[in-house]
């Protein structure tokens, strides 16, 4: 079983089916579990107002994962692109297993729009286990 785990975390609900996903079937005791967020703003307004968000989100996952007595630690990044902040908090915190929501995007939009889940499973050099919905 891997020790540390990065789960990629939002808003969505993809996000939070994860997290559940990953406390009920994954997680063990001793196991690192990293939750990396990626704040995507081009001006400084912006930018305050997602970070405000980025502290609830904290928040509404904090409580739980002390309940549950989780290591944890939080990876935000800024600036780039999501697939590379998830990349490089793998390489940063040692990660083992990368585990994230998709909302299922039929062929034709995933062809036109990419995804984030799609690139970081043909990029991570670690397994990823993407829990799919829709």
């Amino acid at each position: 079983m891997p020790k540390t785990i990065l789960l990629a975390i939002d808003w969505s609900e993809y996000a939070e089916k994860a997290f559940d996903w990953y406390v009920y079937h994954l997680h063990k005791k001793g196991s690192q579990l990293i939750l990396a967020h990626h704040i995507e703003a081009e001006k400084e307004k912006e930018l305050r107002k997602k970070e405000q968000e980025l502290q609830e989100l904290q928040e509404c996952y904090e409580d739980r994962l002390i309940q549950m007595h989780i290591d944890h630690q939080w990876a935000v990044g800024y600036g780039s692109n999501p697939v590379d902040h998830i990349l490089d908090s793998c390489k940063e915190h040692n990660v083992e297993m990368i585990v994230m929501g998709a909302r299922g995007l039929g062929k034709i939009k995933r062809a036109i729009l990419g995804s984030v889940s799609d690139q970081v499973i043909r990029k991570a050099k670690v397994p990823v286990l993407i829990c799919k919905w829709g």
